[in-house]
């Protein structure tokens, strides 16, 4: 091959080259831990529960909704039935948000409902674990220096006696990841993290030497960042993303109330919207639209609706 072909070929290739996606990104994190791949996500689940799974059930239905429909809907970034007695949520969260807590108490009441079924004993109820996974700092009275927090309903005189063993709600911190793993480099959970915050780390290229699943895990995202639709739906969501973390910042300058008041009503209703007009009008479907702003079908056939 001439010198000529050589770099031609050099920057054919290099053109071709796609954003290697973020796993974090709640649009890549839904796609790469589903069904579609139950080895990669059943060792992600299992590091993250510092548990053998024996059985596993992936869910792909998202969807928390209430047979009341006064009562509030939600959607789960990744939820499994884990050895016929445990019911898991991994929640990715890249804002902050006032109400995080209340958000991690509706979906584990909206699990733990989906336990019992009608007419059975409150006993039958099975445990839920809700994982969130969040990147940025944990505000709580007492600073805490781990990378991940557990919490438990325990009596508060007797704080190892717990009232249910039914109850479990995990919080990491990506800002924590890499100081934990240089402490234990076989940690884990603290691996699977830094694949997720970035797959192009360094220290993921280490980790892959010795944990086949995390490369296995690399691989997959390498070959999903090569889908241009998948591309485009992660750069819109982490546009809105940005948006409405600027527009938050913004009101936390003129205090936090006003804050959250314009982060919401701003970011998510003017912001989010604009992008499902405009993916409207690329005539594409609306579950997709769904899965990129988090807007409900039913918010969408509006808009739709609305442009006519």
């Amino acid at each position: 091959m001439t010198e000529k072909n050589e770099n031609l070929t050099n920057q054919t290739n290099e053109k071709n080259v796609k954003k290697i996606l973020k796993p974090k990104n709640d649009v890549v994190f839904q796609r790469l831990f589903s069904k579609d791949n139950p080895e990669i996500t059943k060792a992600f689940v299992e590091a993250m529960l510092d548990e053998k799974i024996h059985s596993i059930e992936i869910n792909n239905d998202k969807e928390l909704l209430s047979e009341n429909l006064e009562l509030k809907s939600g959607s789960l970034d990744l939820q499994v039935d884990v050895n016929d007695n445990e019911k898991v949520d991994v929640e990715i969260q890249l804002l902050e948000r006032e109400n995080f807590a209340e958000r991690l108490l509706f979906y584990f009441s909206q699990l733990y409902l989906r336990g019992i079924r009608r007419g059975e004993s409150y006993l039958t109820a099975k445990k839920v674990v809700v994982i969130a996974i969040i990147d940025y700092e944990l505000k709580t009275d007492k600073k805490i220096d781990e990378m991940e927090t557990i919490w438990h309903i325990a009596e508060d005189n007797n704080l190892k006696i717990r009232l249910t063993n039914k109850f479990e709600i995990h919080i990491l911190e990506l800002g924590k990841v890499k100081e934990e793993y240089r402490k234990n480099k076989e940690n884990k959970k603290a691996q699977w993290l830094l694949f997720l915050d970035n797959p192009e780390l360094k220290e993921v290229e280490e980790i892959m030497e010795n944990n086949k699943e995390v490369k296995e895990a690399v691989i997959k995202i390498r070959e999903m960042s090569q889908d241009e639709k998948l591309q485009r739906l992660a750069d819109l969501r982490e546009k809105a993303i940005m948006d409405e973390k600027a527009i938050y910042q913004a009101g936390i300058n003129n205090g936090k109330a006003e804050g959250e008041k314009l982060g919401r009503k701003q970011g998510r209703v003017e912001t989010i919207k604009e992008i499902a007009k405009k993916l409207l009008k690329q005539n594409m479907n609306i579950e997709s639209i769904s899965e990129i702003t988090g807007l409900s079908v039913e918010e969408i056939e509006k808009l739709k609706n609305d442009k006519k």
